[in-house]
């Protein structure tokens, strides 16, 4: 799976905050209208087992587990399904929006904004009760009956298709909100989470049939093992994820090691120039400057000779520190090989990069370098150039290279363009 920036988790301020906002309290606002109009006509159902459906909603919502790529995946279609073949529409769209409403505070505890905090509660609140509402209409609309009593092809069929429709419209919110927020929303669907999701659902509709048959010592029952199972899943989800995160860190360390060169942790020659290519392909289809600098280090056969390779390995390692703690974040700074450095300058005409190269020369020239060896003094030549409509990177490196033995012959020590 594609690692993702967490589109529907991560924090939103300004007009972004604001548009969720609006969004978040127009759905919690039509979900109070709707249940207060509904009201009147809803079965009485005693406290206590309104209480008891409350708590078991609110265990699986908890019962779920983070996941890195689709956020909080809970084990609620079960609550939220038991409750609406038990109790309706009603009960279980007010069921649902409270849960969601209380669960939804604990973010503050992981450090979320309060802001983003009451748009979570307000999100989670409105779309889970319209969801049950819309729901359960449907499934009354179809003729499902409630409480369900029994189990046939026909019951089964229907409970399926209110699954799909809640599932449907809690994939249509979600991805309407990350398009708020100014995410991609199509990164909002995932199959896994909507297997889940079905799953669980008809474990509901289990706890159900067996509650409104009367038979609670099997309900007490099942509902254990069910209730078991939702946590050595969560358990088990857990581990995994973990491994998969470990494996993850492994091949980003290990493809990160590969792209690098082992000496002064630059990138290397076979990453800048896919790096290059990259950056020529986006200065095709956008009027956008690029340019490139190549240099190498001053008479450095001569530091080998007079002090030896190890003090020679560490005037490349000092100057590969200066080079990228004077270059912009969004340079690409490089060991091209032996001593030759190559920088990339991507948005940079000719003239910046002239001033940027020159810059560098003279901090080489200045450095403090005998910190390294006594008597030790160590300048560089760059060649600067810019890329024209037609290059290939090949004949980018070309033209900077030229330039470079241009400033080799010209006395070395200086910046030619």
């Amino acid at each position: 799976m594609k690692k993702i920036n967490d589109e529907h988790q991560r924090h939103v301020y300004g007009s972004e905050w604001f548009r969720v906002f609006v969004y978040a309290s127009l759905m919690f606002g039509a979900a109070l209208t709707i249940l207060w109009l509904q009201a009147p006509q809803a079965p009485i159902v005693p406290p206590a087992v309104l209480a008891g459906f409350v708590l078991y909603s609110l265990f699986t919502i908890t019962a779920g587990y983070r996941h890195p790529y689709f956020g909080h995946v809970a084990m609620d279609r079960a609550g939220q399904i038991f409750c609406l073949l038990s109790l309706g529409p009603f009960h279980a769209a007010w069921i649902s929006g409270l849960s969601y409403f209380l669960f939804s505070w604990g973010r503050l505890r992981r450090g979320v904004p309060l802001r983003n905090t009451i748009n979570a509660v307000l999100v989670n609140t409105g779309m889970m009760s319209l969801m049950l509402l819309l729901g359960g209409y449907w499934y009354q609309w179809l003729g499902g009956e409630w409480p369900l009593t029994h189990i046939d092809v026909h019951s089964l069929v229907l409970v399926v298709s209110t699954l799909l429709v809640m599932q449907s419209f809690n994939d249509l919110t979600m991805a309407f909100l990350v398009y708020l927020r100014g995410g991609n929303p199509w990164k909002t669907f995932a199959w896994e989470t909507s297997f889940i999701e079905m799953g669980t659902g008809m474990v509901g509709m289990t706890l159900a049939l067996v509650l409104n048959r009367q038979d609670f010592p099997l309900f007490l029952l099942v509902l254990i093992v069910i209730s078991i199972g939702m946590l050595v899943l969560k358990q088990y989800a857990s581990i995994r994820l973990h491994l998969e995160a470990l494996v993850r860190e492994r091949t980003e360390a290990l493809e990160d090691q590969a792209q690098r060169d082992p000496l002064t942790g630059l990138s290397n020659r076979r990453h800048t120039d896919s790096f290059l290519r990259h950056q020529i392909e986006h200065a095709k289809k956008t009027p956008t400057e690029l340019s490139v600098v190549i240099l190498d280090i001053d008479h450095f056969k001569k530091i080998n000779d007079r002090y030896l390779h190890a003090t020679g390995d560490k005037v490349l390692q000092h100057l590969a520190r200066l080079l990228s703690d004077h270059c912009r974040q969004g340079d690409l700074t490089s060991r091209y090989g032996g001593e030759e450095f190559l920088i990339c300058f991507p948005m940079m005409n000719l003239e910046s990069s002239r001033l940027a190269a020159e810059k560098l020369r003279l901090l080489t020239e200045q450095e403090n370098w005998e910190a390294i060896a006594s008597g030790l003094r160590v300048t560089i030549s760059l060649g600067v150039a810019q890329w024209q409509p037609g290059m290939s990177v090949e004949d980018l490196i070309h033209e900077a290279d030229q330039k470079l033995y241009e400033a080799k012959a010209a006395g070395r020590n200086k910046v030619c363009y």
